[in-house]
């Protein structure tokens, strides 16, 4: 077998790509992200929000090498397949953006490894050469299923055999095509179903996935599937993604920038995936810990309603089972404990931007559980101890679990108005070490992590990433109070001494941006009255996104809703009504907003600078910091003037 030194590559480039397409569906290009170093994307075709998500597979376990030529060892792709592996099948379900341990890749129609390339990358229709089968793949999706055209290049069809997800030690981790699942980054087992159809005279296989039932699978199938072929199943994904993606209008991008924009876009618009009718509701949390700083504030703007669906569906999930969890996969659960119950998060943002339709006296009980559902150590020290965990995983660190608590302790008073809960809210100040110094900097106060006698870990400012917080440094932790940002900024020595600090860990390369927990650190300077440095830290940040790939894994579109905002203009203190004003990257961006009214974001004099001079809503001077959500959907038109 040989491997194509074309893998990945179209028969056009990517900017002739963008510039013969003539629709936002026909701009987007599934390549962008899947590249094996970071970003772990997903190339195949998908519905918006759809349950099934067809892509290739490759053989596990493989080598996997990175650009630069560095060895990564053996194992699976998260994404299923990276651009070089060869590919052994085509499987129905994929968990999009994730770092950790690959998920699902079932239900697969194999064949002998081949190289393959990419013709066509679609988000509603992905065409490939199997080169060294002599036969080409164009696979479409529906909401519960997908539909193969299969052919050898001498137009006979290629014998696809339906097979199961296998471990890395080969063993079979299912018991038939409708059997329970287990080797997921979730470690619950579940049960899937599936129903399929082969026409061999025109080459086409269709195949229907459900959470539910064989017969829902099969339900499925005759509604979404039967009869149908992939040019027509393809034009109607399309439409779904036209749809979508034509909540946002942007005028003065070339073709590049335009590929680039709507292709992040796209991933922002896969998961959470709705499986309402296979009575798990809102899916694919994977997880919340990611999604909640950027995916859903976005999904709050351009598309309310499913942001409303996805709250109810915790409301519904609490209901049965009294629990609703950061992670919810396959309609499992699992109590990851990476920065507390981010649930909370996502549901104090809807509260503070009056996000309509959604039932609140059932979603009042699952925050009202949270009083005593924290760790017993947070509960009666007013910080969570290092080592304990309780029926978190071992995710939980004493940092971040208690500054994450502490926050969302404040996020259930918004909701619930229960004063304990905002005296509650102040226990990260429990984990705030006076005492830290950072040698090389002279910089004192740090939050580390606490041990069980009180005193606290004696951790370099500069480490405690997976000791003292979950993915995040000292550094990096101590910048995170969105509550109580006065306090913060008071600890560290008042304003000019928070600038100065924040100033230094940017200039000094202790923030990593391709990790969710420093997402919102440069905004952090409009709490002090400078404007002008969150308008140049965000520009540096967008500087990460100019390639082909993303600074970090997109982890369910946490990383493609980050690049919008801060083209957007404006970046989200979720959980809050609030967002930092940055200044938008492109001279006219309009926003089709679900209750039909239209924000218009405008940037004049664009080519003088970065630095705003003024900022306008409406015609009349505005703050030229902050925004509120309600200026957002109001409708109305957004200035800003650059010198």
């Amino acid at each position: 077998m040989t491997i194509s030194k074309t893998i990945g590559v179209l028969s056009v480039s990517a900017a002739a790509f963008a510039a013969v397409a003539a629709s936002p569906a026909e701009w987007v290009d599934t390549r962008i992200g899947t590249d094996r170093a970071h970003g772990s994307n997903i190339v195949g075709p998908s519905v918006p929000h759809g349950s099934a998500h067809p892509s290739p597979d490759s053989l596990w376990p493989v080598q996997h090498v990175r650009p630069n030529g560095a060895k990564h060892g053996f194992g699976a792709p998260t994404s299923g397949w990276w651009p070089g592996d060869p590919v052994v099948g085509f499987s129905q379900l994929h968990a999009q953006g994730t770092g950790g341990t690959p998920s699902y890749g079932i239900f697969r129609y194999v064949f002998p490894a081949s190289a393959m390339e990419l013709v066509e990358t679609h988000p509603y229709r992905l065409r490939v050469k199997l080169t060294d089968l002599k036969a080409e793949v164009a696979v479409s999706a529906t909401a519960h299923g997908a539909i193969y055209r299969a052919r050898g290049f001498d137009g006979k069809p290629l014998a696809f055999d339906l097979d199961r997800r296998c471990k890395l030690d080969g063993k079979a981790d299912c018991v038939n095509k409708n059997g329970e699942f287990t080797g997921n980054w979730n470690p619950a087992p579940f049960k899937c179903h599936a129903y399929s159809e082969v026409d061999e005279k025109t080459g086409l296989h269709r195949i229907a996935v459900s959470f539910k039932s064989a017969e829902q699978a099969k339900a499925y199938f005759d509604a979404e599937l039967k009869g149908r072929d992939v040019d027509a199943v393809a034009a109607d994904a399309k439409k779904l993604w036209d749809a979508v993606l034509g909540r946002i209008e942007i005028e003065g991008l070339d073709a590049k920038e335009r590929r680039k924009f709507y292709s992040q876009l796209a991933q922002t618009c896969i998961q959470p995936r709705d499986r309402t009718a296979d009575g798990i509701g809102w899916d694919d949390h994977y997880t919340l810990w990611d999604t909640w700083k950027t995916l859903f504030p976005l999904m709050s703007i351009l598309d309310p309603v499913a942001y409303a669906a996805n709250v109810n569906a915790f409301g519904d999930r609490f209901a049965r089972s009294g629990r609703c969890e950061a992670c919810y996969t396959s309609g499992k659960e699992f109590k990851t404990g990476q920065g507390g119950d981010e649930v909370d998060y996502v549901i104090a943002d809807a509260f503070a931007k009056k996000i309509p339709g959604i039932d609140w006296s059932r979603i009042k009980p699952l925050l009202e559980s949270r009083w005593n559902g924290r760790t017993t150590g947070y509960r009666t020290k007013g910080y969570t101890p290092v080592g304990e965990r309780e029926d978190y995983c071992g995710r939980m660190k004493s940092g971040s679990a208690t500054t994450s608590f502490a926050y969302q302790d404040w996020c259930c008073f918004q909701v619930l108005g229960s004063e304990k809960f905002l005296v509650r809210s102040a226990n990260w100040t429990n984990v705030w070490d006076a005492t830290a110094v950072d040698k090389a900097s002279g910089t004192t106060g740090f939050v580390r992590a606490r041990k069980a006698d009180g005193t606290f870990a004696d951790t370099d400012p500069r480490k405690g990433f997976n000791s003292d917080f979950y993915e995040a440094t000292c550094w990096e932790a101590s910048f995170f109070v969105p509550h109580m940002m006065d306090e913060l900024i008071a600890r560290c020595g008042g304003k000019d001494a928070f600038e100065k600090r924040l100033t230094y860990a940017l200039e000094h390369k202790l923030i990593d941006f391709g990790n969710e927990p420093s997402f919102q650190t440069p905004w952090l300077f409009a709490y002090v009255g400078r404007g002008d440095l969150v308008t140049k830290w965000a520009r540096e940040v967008g500087k990460l996104f100019d390639g082909e790939d993303l600074p970090g894994d997109n982890d369910s579109g946490a990383m493609s809703s980050y690049y919008i905002f801060i083209k957007l203009g404006f970046y989200p203190i979720a959980g809050q009504d609030l967002y930092v004003l940055h200044g938008s990257a492109y001279p006219k961006i309009v926003l089709n907003l679900a209750n039909g009214k239209t924000f218009t974001i405008r940037a004049k004099n664009l080519e003088k600078g970065t630095k705003i001079k003024s900022v306008a809503l409406d015609g009349r001077p505005h703050d030229p910091l902050f925004l509120r959500h309600a200026e957002i959907v109001s409708g109305g038109e957004l200035v800003f003037t650059y010198e």
